[in-house]
C-alpha cells in the first residue's frame, strides 16, 4: 500500500510535505530503480541523529513513567525484545 493511501492524501500533498521534510533535511528521496515510477523515502542520516540527540518530550515523559512500573531485570528484558523486534521489522518488506 503506498504512503498516500495510508494517510488518505493526494499525491500532489504528499509531494509538498516530503519536499517540506527534504528541504529540513529530515528524508531523502530517491527514484526506484526498478520502477522509475516510484520514489522512495527514507529518513535522513541528520533526522536519525537528532531523535536519539533529542528525543521528543513526550517520549521521555512516556518512557520514564513507564520505566517506573518495571523492575531493572524487566526493563533489561524489554529492551533485548524491542531490539529483537526492530531487527526482524528492517527485513520485512512492505
Amino acid at each position: 500500500m503506498a504512503v498516500q493511501e495510508r494517510l488518505k492524501i493526494d499525491q500532489a500533498a504528499l509531494t509538498r510535505h516530503f519536499k517540506i521534510l527534504e528541504t529540513e533535511g529530515l528524508v531523502e528521496r530517491h527514484r526506484n530503480p526498478e520502477n522509475q515510477r516510484e520514489v522512495l523515502v527514507e529518513t535522513a542520516k541528520y533526522a536519525k541523529e537528532q531523535l536519539v540527540v533529542n528525543p521528543p518530550l513526550q517520549h521521555i515523559k512516556v518512557k520514564e513513567e513507564m520505566e517506573s512500573i518495571l523492575t531493572e531485570f524487566e526493563r533489561t528484558e524489554l529492551s533485548r525484545l524491542l531490539n529483537k523486534l526492530v531487527l526482524g521489522i528492517e527485513n520485512i518488506e512492505i
